[in-house]
């Protein structure tokens, strides 16, 4: 009686984990469970991974290895994560770069490298430089990551001080 409780946890928190730092496998992340569902992404099929890792205790061993779908240098690159959060933030986004603030922006230039001290002159940045960084209302999260940082490797200032362009 005492586990079901524990696996209605285990669920919820697969219905809300991130699969940001998942590395394309969903919530269950990398490791041979990772490596048996692909890119399924359904809760049944995360459930399965995520036993099969923690029976196995090889998601662990992948991770620090870079074996079984794992990454060596971590589960996401930091082009991936910052796409990742563009995709999961984009409409607050495009406001925020329109508007030159917000809390999404002040995140995506810690994403970028960029020092505290320039979390502003990056905002103003956006601002300033929002249609070439959204070209066009269809503009896809890569589209305007790519956008951003060809726009920024321009700037003299934000080129030297925001390490992940």
């Amino acid at each position: 009686m005492k586990k079901l409780p524990l696996l209605v946890a285990m669920l919820v928190s697969l219905l809300f984990a991130s699969s940001a730092f998942a590395a394309g496998y969903g919530a269950a992340g990398c490791g041979w469970g990772g490596k048996v569902i692909g890119k399924n992404n359904d809760i049944l099929a995360q459930v399965g991974a995520f036993s099969l890792n923690g029976f196995s205790s090889n998601n662990t061993f992948a991770m620090s290895s870079g074996t079984s779908g794992c990454g060596k240098s971590g589960l996401v690159t930091a082009e991936s994560e910052q796409t990742l959060f563009v995709a999961s933030n984009y409409d607050n986004l495009v406001k925020q770069m329109a508007a030159g603030e917000g809390e999404e922006l002040m995140t995506l230039a810690g994403l970028l490298g960029c020092t505290a001290g320039k979390t502003g002159q990056f905002a103003s940045f956006t601002q300033q430089n929002y249609g070439s960084i959204l070209a066009s209302a269809e503009a896809t999260p890569s589209e305007i990551l790519s956008a951003l940082k060809q726009d920024m490797s321009r700037d003299p200032i934000l080129s030297a001080t925001c390490s992940k362009i």
